[in-house]
C-alpha cells in the first residue's frame, strides 16, 4: 500500500489546495486529542478524493485557512463519517463552515443499515478492514508513527466510494431528499446558540444526585482538578478520575492516609496532588450553606391522562410506521418529537411542519398516519 503523503510546510500545503480547488467530493476526516489533553484541538487533518489521499499537519502547517475556503465551496461537496463532531471542531478552531455535507453515517441510518460504524460499513461493502488500533492515541505528540498516519489515511481512501454506494440506495429507496434535508441541518448546527451549559462539575455523571453540601466538596474539587488539568494540558481524568471526586464529596476523608486507601487514588496522586486534594475538600467542607450550590428541580405538571394516551398511541404509529418502512424508531419520529406533537395536538401537516425538530419528510411521509393517531 502506497502511504499518504504528510503535508508538512506552507508551500506544500497552498499547492495542495491548488490542486484540490476543482473537486466535486472530498473526503474529510479529522483526528483529535481530546481524549489526552485538556485543550481539544486537532493533530490531523485528512483529504482524499476519488484517486488519492492526503495527510496534512495543524501544528506544522499554521494557517490553514485556504482549507476553509476550499470546505466552504458552494460547487464542492464534503463527505464525512459523522460529521457532527468534526463541524464542531473545525469551527472551534478555525471558525470553518462546511458548506455541503455528505455524511454516511446519516445516509447508513436512513438506508436502515444494522451497523453504522465505519469499519463495519468498509467491511460489508468493501472488504475492507479498518485497524482501529490508534483511535485513542494522541495526535498532537510527535512524531507521528507511519502505522498511525496509515490507520489515519484509511478513514478517508474509501470514504467518496462509499458514499457512492450510499447513494445509489437512496435514490433506489426514494429517500435521496431525506439525506439532503439533513445535511443541510448539520452544516447549521455548529452555528447555531447553543442553551446555557451547566456548570463543569453538574455534568459529571451522578452529581445531579449529591446533596447541596455534596455539591459544595464536588465543585471544589472540580476547580482543582481543571486549574491541574489546563496547566499540564492533560484530560482531566487523568488527573484524578470523576469517580475519585464523587466519592470524596460523598464520604470526606481527613487525612492523606485515608485519601490514599481510596480506590483509584494511586501514590503518584498522592505524592503531586495529596495536600492540594485535601485542601479543596476542606474548602468545600467550608463553603457556607448559602453559597451551597443548589439544582433547580424540574417543575411536576399534574398528570393528563389524555396527553398519556395521545403520547401512547403516537408511540404505536410510530413502531408501526417504523417496521413497515423498515427504519429506525427514531428516523421516523424521536420520542422527544413525539411528546412536542402530543402536546402541540397539530391537526394539519402545515402545524406539524411547525413543530421545530420536525423535518419536512417526517411530515410528509409519516405525518398523515401521526395526525391519525393524535
Amino acid at each position: 500500500m502506497q502511504h499518504a503523503p504528510l503535508i508538512t510546510d506552507q508551500a506544500r500545503f497552498r499547492d495542495l489546495m491548488a490542486h484540490l480547488a476543482g473537486e466535486t467530493s472530498l473526503a474529510l476526516d479529522t483526528e483529535a486529542s481530546s481524549f489526552h489533553r485538556f485543550h481539544e484541538r486537532i493533530g490531523l487533518i485528512q483529504l482524499s478524493n476519488r484517486k488519492d489521499t492526503w495527510l496534512i499537519d495543524p501544528l506544522a502547517v499554521t494557517d490553514v485557512g485556504e482549507l476553509g475556503t476550499l470546505l466552504g465551496s458552494e460547487s464542492g461537496e464534503t463527505v464525512i463519517h459523522d460529521a457532527d463532531y468534526d463541524l464542531r471542531l473545525l469551527k472551534h478552531m478555525y471558525g470553518f463552515r462546511v458548506r455541503h455535507i455528505f455524511d454516511t453515517l446519516i445516509a447508513a441510518e436512513l438506508i436502515n443499515e444494522p451497523e453504522l460504524g465505519l469499519a463495519s460499513l468498509m467491511l460489508k461493502y468493501f472488504d475492507i478492514k479498518l485497524d482501529k488500533r490508534f483511535q485513542k492515541a494522541d495526535w498532537c505528540k510527535r512524531p507521528l508513527t507511519q502505522d498511525m498516519l496509515d490507520y489515519a489515511a484509511m478513514d478517508t481512501r474509501h470514504l467518496i466510494a462509499l458514499r457512492d454506494e450510499m447513494t445509489a440506495r437512496l435514490k433506489a429507496k426514494g429517500r435521496w431528499d431525506w439525506a439532503l434535508e439533513e445535511f443541510d441541518l448539520l452544516t447549521e448546527l455548529p452555528f447555531q446558540a447553543k442553551e446555557d451549559e451547566l456548570p463543569g462539575f453538574l455534568r459529571i455523571k451522578g452529581a445531579k444526585a449529591l446533596r447541596p453540601k455534596e455539591l459544595a466538596i464536588l465543585k471544589e474539587l472540580h476547580a482543582w482538578r481543571d486549574q491541574v488539568a489546563v496547566k499540564l494540558d492533560r484530560a482531566a481524568f487523568m488527573v484524578l478520575g470523576n469517580d475519585v471526586l464523587l466519592s470524596l464529596a460523598k464520604a470526606p476523608v481527613n487525612n492523606l492516609a485515608e485519601l490514599a486507601a481510596m480506590k483509584g487514588v494511586g501514590a503518584s496522586a498522592i505524592s503531586k496532588y495529596g495536600e492540594a486534594i485535601l485542601a479543596a475538600l476542606h474548602r468545600g467542607l467550608a463553603t457556607p450553606k448559602d453559597q451551597w450550590p443548589r439544582l433547580e428541580r424540574p417543575k411536576r405538571h399534574p398528570r393528563d391522562p389524555q396527553l398519556e394516551d395521545r403520547m401512547k398511541r403516537l408511540k404505536a404509529m410510530r413502531d408501526k410506521l417504523a417496521i413497515d418502512h423498515e427504519l429506525r424508531p427514531g428516523i421516523v419520529a424521536a420520542n422527544h418529537l413525539l411528546m412536542d406533537i402530543a402536546l402541540a395536538k397539530p391537526a394539519t401537516i402545515g402545524e406539524l411542519l411547525a413543530i421545530p425538530p420536525m423535518r419536512r419528510y417526517q411530515a410528509e411521509v409519516f405525518g398523515p398516519e401521526l395526525l391519525g393517531a393524535i
